[in-house]
């Protein structure tokens, strides 16, 4: 083979090595500015699981004009009901668990609790079989715990008054859970499979599970209360921040092992510290930079590869 031609296969093998880490390094920054909109959109209406339903519900309506005239394979229907029950932890319980648990414990503390997402991947995806664990592993995911520690500063750790039950932390630590075995178990679901077709299946599940919680909030009602700042907030949630963050995402877990694409997580409440700074003028802990670095490292210590 020609020296150029040779050249040329090893920049393409090396393109195609990065673009599952680009993928899933763009899907957390857009999951984390959707917090700031969360939080923007919350602050005039505490219906969560409405928003939830907008959301997810939107998105779904969004991919599935891309199922058009694509030769689409339907997965035996063992695989549909699992993946139908893996959005439902995903797409529905995390959403629930997790908006139920910020009305009782600061946004910057479940952040921190947000970061056990890798180890909890490792250690779920570990005892199932679905991927091996070792030291590096544990050491990445644990820097990135400490990365958002740092990052999201002293605020994540000073007592709340307001509440002296454990219900917030706890509920968070389920929604963690819920998302730790969505992220073991779909990798390899998803192997030689359609990403959109399973995505569009898991999160009309959760949609649906959302909805009933919605509709006892008065939905209509709510959605008759946003303005156009909240609207346009609920069009990039629903968009960029759920259809297309959501595919990248799947698309990484596909081409990756769990802990490989989960351990990207932890930089999500990063990027929404940053953003919250930028667009709601909150503060940044002097340790910001730190945080980040950790948080950043933890992706590049497990997917190093030794030539």
């Amino acid at each position: 083979m020609p020296k150029y031609q040779l050249q040329n296969k090893e920049e393409g093998q090396a393109l195609a090595t990065l673009l599952p880490h680009g993928a899933l390094l763009l899907s957390v920054v857009l999951l984390g500015l959707s917090f700031v909109a969360i939080r923007a959109i919350m602050a005039d209406q505490q219906a969560a699981a409405s928003l939830g339903f907008l959301r997810y519900g939107l998105a779904t309506l969004i991919l599935l004009p891309l199922l058009w005239r694509r030769r689409i394979v339907m997965p035996p229907l063992k695989i549909v009901l699992t993946v139908i029950l893996l959005g439902i932890l995903q797409f529905g319980l995390f959403h629930l668990f997790v908006n139920t648990a910020l009305k009782d414990i600061p946004a910057s503390r479940g952040a921190v609790i947000f970061a056990l997402i890798p180890i909890m991947t490792v250690l779920i995806a570990a005892i199932s079989g679905r991927d091996s664990l070792n030291s590096i592993k544990l050491f990445a995911a644990i820097l990135s715990i400490i990365g958002v520690a740092l990052a999201i500063g002293e605020k994540a750790f000073t007592a709340d008054t307001a509440s002296s039950s454990w219900l917030g932390e706890t509920l968070f630590f389920m929604a963690v859970c819920c998302g730790a075995t969505y992220n073991a178990f779909s990798s390899r679901l998803m192997q030689n499979r359609s990403v959109l077709l399973l995505t569009i299946i898991g999160m009309s599940a959760g949609t649906m599970v959302i909805f009933p919680v919605a509709y006892s909030e008065g939905i209509g009602e709510v959605m008759a209360g946003y303005d156009t700042r909240d609207w346009l907030w609920i069009l990039y949630l629903a968009g960029p921040a759920a259809a297309f963050s959501l595919f990248l995402f799947n698309w990484g877990l596909q081409q990756l092992s769990p802990s490989q694409a989960a351990i990207y997580v932890p930089i999500a409440p990063i990027m929404a510290a940053a953003f919250g700074a930028l667009i709601l003028d909150e503060h940044l802990s002097h340790l910001f930079l730190v945080g980040l670095a950790c948080a950043v490292a933890g992706p590049i210590i497990v997917n190093w590869r030794r030539k």
